[in-house]
C-alpha cells in the first residue's frame, strides 16, 4: 500500500529534523545564529515527525521534566514580583532566566535521534567534525589580533571600534592571543572545548588498553594540541570542571579500565618516563613563555583575582536568597535586585563603590545558586537533580568502537560553581543537544539510585560550599585590598601586608603594626604604585571630593634600619570597567613631594591641583588620585624595614 500524503510529510520532517540536528553540530563551533536557526528548524520540524517519535520522547521526560521545572519556578517567580518590574515583558523576553527554556527542547529530540541505531554512524562522524572545528578555530584564534568571528563577518576587515584579543605574548616569534575560535568570549570558547576534551582523554585512554599504536599517537596528538589550546585560554573554572568529570568517569569505570593495560615491562616504562619528561619539558617551555599562563597560576594565592570578583559577587547574592527563599526574585532582575545590596555596602564602606561598581553583577557566576536566587531554592535543588541523573547516566555509558564518549558536558556542573554556563546560549544549546545524544545512545541499564553519582554530587557541592563559607565569613574591609604594583609580585605582596585596612578593622590594624617585614636594599629603593581614592564622592550623581588626600608612613622606633625619607608622586588615572567600556587606562603625574620621615606615624597631604566637573556621573570624567612611593634614607648594606601605610578609610588618614 502507497504511504499516503500526510506520512510522507511525517518522513521528511522527521529527516529534517534529524539532519538539521547534524547540521547544528557542525554550526555550533562557527556561528551562533546559524546553530540557534537550525536547532530551531530540528525542533519544529520535529513536531510534524512519525507519532513514533513521540513515543520514544516519553523515556527522556523525567530529566527534562526537572531542567523545564527548574525554568518554570522562575517564571513563577517573576509573576509573583509582577508589579516589581518597570516592564514586565519586556524585562521577562529579553533578561529572564526562564526566556532560554527553549534551548531544552532539543534535548528530548537529540535523544531521540540518537536512540536509532542508524542514525549513530553519522552522528559520531558529526561530532568529530565538530571538535575539528572547534580546535582549528581555536588554534587560528591563537595568533588572530582579530576576534575571528567579527572578523570574517566584515568580510576580513576589522571594523571601527571592534574590541581586539587578549595578548598571551609571543611564541617563537609570533603574536599569541587567547583563544575563543569564533565565538565572543574566552570563556564561552573555554566551555565548548570541555565537552570533548574528557572524551579524547578516554579515546587515548581506550587505544592505549588495545594496544594500538597509531591511534594512540594520532588521538594523542589531538589531545595535546586540544590542552595547549585549552591552557592557554585561561577558563579556570573549565579546567577544573574537565578535571572531576574525567575522574569521576575513571573511578567509576575503574574496573573496565583496571588490568587490561600493557603489562608492565623496562621499555615501555623507559618509554612512558621518555614521554613525561618531553610532555612535561613541552608544557614548562609553554609556561616560561606564556607571562597570561604565569599570572594565572600566580592568581591562585594573591589577593585580586577574579576569585576575589566572585566574593563580591556572593556576598551580594547571598542576602537575595535569604530574603527570597522560596520564590525566589524573579528573572531578569539579579542586577537590579543585587544593586541594592551593594549600596549597604558602599553607605558603611565608600572605599568599596568602585571595586562593586566594576564587579559583574549580571548574574550569580553559580548556576545552581543563580536558579536558586531568582527561581527559588527549589529551582536549584531541580537542577541538581537533574545532574543525578546525567552522572548515573555518564557512569553507565560505554566506550563504543568508533564512539566519541560525551562525558565531557558532565564538566558544566563543577565548571558552573564558578560561570553561569546555562545562561550562556552559545554554551546551554550545545549542551542540551549533546546531553540528548548520550542519553539516547546508551540504553537505561538502572534505574536503581546511584552511590557514584550521588557521591560525586556530595563531595564536590560540599567542597565548593565550604570553601566559600570560609572565605565569605572574612568581613568585607579584609577581603578588598588595594591594588599595589611593584618591581616583583614578592615585593607587592610584602607591601600589601604594610597597608592597614578600613578603622573599623582595630585587631588586624594592631597586628599589621607590630610586624616586622624587611625587603632587600634593591627592593627597597625601588618604586611602586598604590592604588589611592576616586576624586568624587558617592552617590551618582557623584560631586566632587573637597577633603585633602593624606595618607600615614609609620617608623617604628624599635626598627634597626628603616629609611628616613619618602618620595611621592601623586598621579591621575582614568577609572574604567575593563570589561564594560574599554577605555584607556591613560595615567600622568601630577605633583612629586619629598617628606622627611621620623620615628612615630608622619602624615603625607595633597590637595587637588585639577579644576574637575562639580557634578558628574559616574564613572563619567572621574578619576583616581593614586600614588607612586619610593623610599630613601637607609643603610644600603642592610636590608630595609618596610613601612606601614595608613589611607584611613578613603585616603583621610588621621592620627
Amino acid at each position: 500500500m502507497k504511504p499516503s500524503f500526510f506520512s510522507r510529510i511525517s518522513e521528511t520532517s522527521g529527516k529534517i529534523s534529524f539532519y538539521s540536528l547534524l547540521l547544528f553540530l557542525v554550526a555550533f563551533p562557527l556561528s551562533v545564529s546559524a546553530s540557534q536557526i537550525l536547532a530551531g528548524l530540528s525542533i519544529f520540524c520535529f513536531i510534524f515527525s512519525p507519532k513514533e517519535n513521540f513515543q520514544k520522547i516519553k523515556s527522556y521526560l523525567l530529566p527534562w521534566g526537572f531542567i523545564l521545572g527548574a525554568y518554570s519556578l522562575v517564571f513563577i517567580s517573576s509573576l509573583y514580583h509582577w508589579e516589581e518590574y518597570s516592564n514586565f515583558w519586556k524585562t521577562f523576553t529579553r533578561q529572564s532566566e526562564a526566556g532560554d527554556f527553549w534551548l531544552s527542547i532539543l534535548f528530548p529530540i537529540a535523544a531521540v535521534h540518537s536512540s536509532e541505531e542508524k542514525n549513530r554512524k553519522l552522528i559520531y562522524k558529526y561530532l568529530w567534525i565538530s571538535f575539528l572545528f572547534i580546535l582549528i578555530s581555536g588554534i587560528a584564534s591563537v595568533f588572530s589580533e582579530y576576534r575571528l568571528g567579527k572578523y570574517i563577518s566584515n568580510g576580513f576587515t576589522p571594523a571601527p571600534g571592534d574590541r581586539r584579543q587578549h595578548p598571551a605574548g609571543p611564541l617563537f616569534g609570533f603574536e599569541t592571543y587567547l583563544p575563543i575560535g569564533l565565538m565572543n568570549t574566552h570563556l564561552t570558547y573555554g566551555g565548548l572545548i570541555s565537552f570533548y576534551i574528557p572524551g579524547l582523554i578516554l579515546l587515548v585512554l581506550q587505544k592505549i588498553r588495545e594496544k594500538d599504536l597509531k591511534r594512540t599517537v594520532g588521538f594523542g596528538a589531538l589531545l595535546l594540541l586540544a590542552l595547549w589550546v585549552f591552557l592557554l585560554n585561561q577558563s579556570k573554572s573549565a579546567w577544573l570542571g574537565v578535571l572531576a568529570v574525567t575522574v569521576y568517569f575513571i573511578l567509576s569505570k575503574w574496573k573496565d579500565f583496571s588490568g587490561k593495560f600493557p603489562k608492565i615491562t623496562i621499555g615501555r616504562v623507559s618509554i612512558l618516563i621518555a614521554l613525561l619528561i618531553a610532555l612535561g619539558g613541552t608544557v614548562r617551555f609553554f609556561y616560561q613563555k606564556n607571562w597570561l599562563l604565569q599570572r594565572t597560576l600566580a592568581q591562585l594565592t594573591e589577593i585580586q583575582t577574579p576569585e576575589n570578583q566572585r566574593y563580591w559577587i556572593y556576598k551580594l547574592s547571598l542576602p537575595l536568597l535569604a530574603e527570597n527563599p522560596v520564590l525566589g526574585t524573579g528573572g531578569g532582575r539579579f542586577k537590579e535586585t543585587s544593586s541594592e545590596v551593594s549600596k549597604t555596602f558602599i553607605e558603611k564602606d565608600e572605599q568599596l563603590w568602585y571595586e562593586l561598581y566594576i564587579t559583574p553583577n549580571k548574574h550569580a557566576h553559580n548556576d545552581i545558586l543563580e536558579f536558586a536566587i531568582v527561581g527559588g531554592w527549589l529551582s536549584g535543588i531541580l537542577w541538581i537533580g537533574f545532574f543525578y541523573l546525567l552522572f548515573r547516566k555518564i557512569s553507565d555509558s560505554s566506550l563504543e568502537k568508533g564512539n566519541f564518549p560525551l562525558v565531557g558536558i558532565g564538566f558544566i556542573w563543577v565548571a558552573g560553581f564558578f560561570q553561569c554556563y546555562l545562561l550562556d546560549d552559545e554554551v546551554a544549546l550545545p549542551f542540551f543537544a549533546l546531553a540528548g545524544l548520550l542519553w539516547g545512545r546508551e540504553k537505561e541499564t538502572s534505574s536503581k539510585f546511584s552511590i557514584a553519582s550521588t557521591t560525586f554530587l556530595t563531595i564536590t557541592l560540599l567542597l565548593n560550599t565550604s570553601f566559600w563559607i570560609w572565605r565569605l565569613s572574612i568581613p568585607a574591609e579584609l577581603a578588598y585590598g588595594r591594588q599595589v604594583f611593584a618591581s616583583s609580585s614578592t615585593l607587592a605582596k610584602k607591601i600589601e601586608r604594610r597597608i592597614l585596612p578600613f578603622r573599623n578593622q582595630t585587631e588586624e590594624r594592631e597586628k599589621r603594626i607590630s610586624e616586622i617585614i624587611s625587603v632587600s636594599a634593591s627592593e627597597g629603593n625601588s618604586e611602586f604604585s598604590l592604588e589611592g581614592c576616586l576624586t568624587h564622592r558617592y552617590p551618582n550623581p557623584a560631586k566632587l571630593r573637597e577633603e585633602d588626600y593624606s595618607f600615614g608612613i609609620y617608623i617604628s622606633p624599635n626598627w634597626v634600619n628603616p629609611p628616613s625619607k619618602i618620595n611621592v608622586t601623586v598621579f591621575s588615572e582614568e577609572s574604567f570597567d575593563e570589561d564594560k567600556l574599554y577605555w584607556s587606562h591613560r595615567k600622568y603625574d601630577l605633583e612629586t613631594k619629598e617628606l622627611d620621615l621620623k620615628p612615630g606615624w608622619n602624615s603625607f597631604v595633597w590637595k587637588e591641583t585639577m579644576g574637575l566637573s562639580k557634578i558628574t556621573i559616574f564613572p563619567d570624567i572621574v578619576f583616581f588620585r593614586s600614588f607612586k612611593i619610593q623610599f630613601e634614607g637607609f643603610n644600603p648594606e642592610k636590608q630595609m624595614d618596610l613601612p606601614v601605610l595608613d589611607l584611613g578609610d578613603l585616603c583621610d588618614f588621621k592620627l
